[in-house]
């Protein structure tokens, strides 16, 4: 059955997006560095990165293997 996302899981997204986006910004990589270290399309980087879609957990864990982070560091959220 399908459900449409809550407006907690709308604010999940866009905080891993945005956590995503600090973290590469702060290793100074680009999206194409990034979805070419994740090998990953650079396209999916700024979908996640916008909270434009729910990416898997297999994406997320070749993003934080890109970002040379523990998995669980995408979700560390400040406040």
């Amino acid at each position: 059955m399908y459900r449409e996302y809550q407006k907690e899981d709308v604010a999940l997204i866009k905080k891993v997006g945005e956590r995503i986006r600090y973290l590469r910004e702060l290793k100074g990589m680009s999206q194409q560095e990034l979805a070419y270290e994740a090998d990953i399309p650079k396209t999916q980087v700024g979908r996640v990165e916008r909270a434009e879609n729910n990416t898997s957990l297999v994406t997320l864990g070749r993003i934080a293997h890109a970002l040379e982070i523990p998995l669980s560091q995408l979700f560390v959220f400040e406040g």
